[in-house]
């Protein structure tokens, strides 16, 4: 990490040598995994008359040859490494340093100066990083667990919390009760869609627009949690 100037050098939290391997040829090998036992399994509901699915059953057991069962198997390994592919984009490889972390999620990098960051936390398995005005300067799913992360951020000295300090201020939002202003009644709506439509980015971007306009949201599920900034 350039313009390190600790003696001390920083550490990077990545995914662990067996985990890589996992997230690597995991999916793939499941794929074949699962093509090679599925039509053996389907062939004995078939024969035990499951009363469930017959038809199902009965498609997947006609996959009775070796070369049926490889066609099979190499489509769901190559549905597999696209899944690894996608695991991997979306995980963080995070570098904490004396000065500053760096966070890298597939081709995007981020750097938080020190004096930039008031709250460290896991919230489930993301990673999330407040600002003094408990903003959100980062929020995503990190390489490493949260042990190696606790104590990584913890030996640097940056503030590691157990839970996001300001769970308590959240409420779930409900539409048309006109208890917040009208803008952010707007943001939360079309958050909403983008939540259905399953669209993270753009769900991301309108976070974005609700902090400028001094809210807060995080999400339970398919609700919305909303709160008012605060200054630490």
């Amino acid at each position: 990490m350039s313009g390190e100037k600790s003696g001390r050098e920083p550490t990077v939290l990545a995914f662990s040598p067996v985990g890589r391997a996992l997230v690597l040829f995991g999916p793939a090998a499941a794929g074949v995994l699962v093509a090679v036992l599925a039509p053996i399994l389907a062939r004995w509901l078939v024969s035990v008359h499951f009363p469930v699915l017959g038809v199902v059953w009965r498609v997947a057991g006609s996959v009775d040859t070796w070369w049926k069962v490889a066609v099979q198997a190499l489509i769901l390994a190559v549905f597999g490494a696209l899944a690894s592919v996608e695991i991997v984009r979306r995980s963080t490889r995070v570098t904490i340093g004396s000065i500053e972390v760096r966070l890298e999620t597939g081709d995007r990098a981020v750097s938080l100066a020190r004096p930039q960051i008031d709250v460290v936390f896991m919230d489930g398995s993301f990673l999330v990083i407040l600002d003094h005005e408990s903003r959100q300067l980062f929020h995503g799913e990190p390489q490493a667990e949260s042990g190696p992360l606790k104590r990584t951020f913890t030996a640097y000295g940056y503030p590691w919390r157990e839970e996001d300090p300001f769970t308590g201020l959240y409420q779930q939002w409900v539409p048309g009760t006109e208890r917040l202003p009208v803008a952010v009644e707007a943001v939360l709506s079309a958050r909403a869609v983008a939540l259905r439509k399953k669209a993270p980015r753009e769900a991301a971007e309108l976070r974005d627009s609700l902090e400028k306009l001094g809210y807060a949201v995080r999400d339970d599920g398919d609700r919305q949690l909303w709160r008012p900034l605060v200054r630490s």
